[in-house]
């Protein structure tokens, strides 16, 4: 018998209700151990990320390269944030780039109106004081200030790329909270969704057993009496 399969929005839901923590140890465990992107920064902690990516790819500057897109509403750049989805993470490869922002407060602004989910950047980012007034969540490597048309340019949208040694493929689900960012392959989002969800109801009941006495040889992990405990408590949650 087939699992139901559940929609978008709620493995995104799940992955909110979850953690980045929980979701990168369960990945771990299946093999996926370099699926958390480390060390960067989190410019509006207040929000949990769960989305769909979209990519976008830069490469040094060359001033050849301009010339690819004489329109200037063709260049990838702009491109990516115009077409960017409802529900959808745009995750910038800027090769680890920080000699400028590629994202701006106008640019993320225009992608919470399009009702993105998220921007990753794996280069830098300016403007970060009024981005933290935009409704959302952006996570960095670098900030800088200058403008980084004299440094990268945007040359592909849609393809796979790498943040911080980390692979990222079009319809991946990158997840994230204030530890950062995890990938997660598509075809593992609705189990991992469930599984962290389902396991962040259980850590809360334990850090309250914790936080009420309890040892940590009791509740962590949990032994059988605090699993039936919890179960008389949740009916039918599971106390894995």
């Amino acid at each position: 018998m087939t699992s139901p399969q559940i929609d978008d929005a709620e493995i995104a839901r799940q992955f909110r209700h979850g953690s980045v923590a929980t979701v990168t140890n369960w990945l771990n465990q299946r093999g996926y151990r370099n699926a958390f992107i480390p060390g960067l920064l989190v410019v509006n902690p207040r929000f949990r990320m769960a989305g769909r990516a979209r990519t976008i790819r830069f490469v040094p500057a060359r001033p050849d390269l301009a010339e690819l897109w004489p329109d200037r509403e063709a260049n990838p750049h702009r491109k990516a944030v115009e077409h960017i989805g409802a529900g959808e993470v745009l995750v910038a490869d800027v090769g680890g780039n920080d000699e400028g922002g590629v994202f701006g407060d106008i640019m993320t602004a225009r992608l919470q109106a399009r009702g993105a989910a998220g921007l990753v950047v794996d280069g830098a980012v300016r403007d970060v004081w009024q981005m933290r007034d935009i409704d959302l969540p952006v996570y960095t490597r670098h900030v800088n200030a200058a403008a980084i048309q004299r440094a990268v340019m945007a040359v592909e949208m849609d393809g796979i790329v790498t943040c911080k040694g980390v692979a990222v493929r079009p319809g991946d689900w990158l997840v994230g909270d204030p530890d950062g960012v995890v990938v997660v392959p598509a075809s593992l989002a609705a189990e991992a969704a469930k599984y962290g969800a389902d396991h962040e109801d259980l850590e809360t009941y334990l850090r309250e057993r914790v936080l009420g006495g309890a040892p940590l040889s009791e509740a962590y992990p949990p032994n059988e009496t605090v699993r039936d405990a919890y179960r008389a408590r949740y009916p039918g949650r599971p106390a894995d």
